[in-house]
């Protein structure tokens, strides 16, 4: 009986130090059953990892039901509460804390569209100009930099402190839209629980936004094993695959079909200097953009 304690104990401690052996990285789980674009990320994640895994070794991502707003989420890194969270960066961001400067959607997080009620379809219809559309009121995250941006360019912003508040509101008619990324919208909308929604494709908000990882100031090693995970994907073509094919993103192609939307160009007070928006490998250049469409 001794004997087999012993052997127990044994086997126990391998277990033990084999699960201390293996990485783990946490992240934040989703906050809602709206927020379907946290699997993208996620998987994105996965995706550098195992991209890295021969030169870093395995991890385990594990999530973390927090439901916290994004500037507590940012500061659970500095605490060692969550090793990776991703987030649209900012000046004050970037230098609070450890940044991976690849853009997460290729730019697509700042081409806003609209998520309206269907039955609100004839006002936005007759919206043909930024000034018409700033006399409706927007549903945005309290400490979204999209907040900020948007009341900069003079647009009317509701601010909601939780995600899962938010199409809640809409439904309530507490705002007049919902301004989702085009890397996003689509599936969202595709839930049940959205049915009454809709996207309304000709008027797209525009403003360089891009969504990042960000790791603890002072983990420059997880924050290299990222970016460079991320440019293998970008270099071999992974990346682009997996942008096309993800169940959140996929719907989103071809871009061609949105370039007669109206476009309503912002300023991003907030975009730190070094952002990319100038690398074509990193930016993508989508035709809603480059075709002759109407920009205001």
């Amino acid at each position: 009986m001794i004997f087999l304690r012993l052997i127990a104990a044994f086997l126990l401690s391998m277990l033990a130090l084999s699960i201390q052996a293996q990485d783990v990285i946490r992240i934040e789980a989703s906050q809602s059953e709206d927020n379907v674009s946290h699997s993208f990320y996620q998987d994105l994640l996965a995706e550098v990892m195992a991209e890295t895994e021969d030169e870093y070794g395995s991890v385990n991502i594990v999530n973390l039901d927090l439901n916290v707003s994004q500037s507590r989420g940012l500061q659970l890194l500095n605490s060692d509460m969550l090793d990776v969270f991703w987030a649209g960066t900012s000046i004050q961001r970037e230098e609070n804390y450890a940044a991976v400067p690849v853009p997460l959607t290729a730019g697509l997080l700042g081409i806003r569209v609209p998520v309206i009620k269907k039955h609100n379809l004839a006002v936005f219809e007759a919206i043909n100009t930024p000034e018409q559309l700033k006399k409706l009121k927007a549903c945005q995250g309290s400490q979204w930099p999209d907040s900020d941006i948007l009341e900069f360019n003079g647009y009317v912003v509701e601010r909601v402190i939780s995600f899962n508040l938010m199409y809640s509101m809409l439904k309530q008619d507490r705002c007049d839209y919902f301004p989702r990324g085009l890397n996003e919208v689509y599936a969202e909308l595709s839930a049940p629980m959205n049915a009454e929604f809709i996207p309304f494709e000709k008027v797209l908000l525009r403003y360089p936004l891009p969504m990042y990882f960000f790791v603890k100031r002072e983990n420059t090693q997880l924050q290299t094993r990222i970016h460079r995970g991320l440019i293998q994907l970008i270099d071999s073509g992974k990346f682009a695959l997996f942008l096309k094919q993800h169940p959140i993103t996929k719907d989103i192609f071809p871009l061609e079909r949105l370039s007669h939307a109206r476009i309503f160009e912002l300023v991003n007070p907030h975009l730190p200097a070094t952002t990319p928006t100038n690398n074509a490998q990193l930016w993508w250049r989508i035709p809603v953009v480059d075709t002759g469409v109407e920009i205001q």
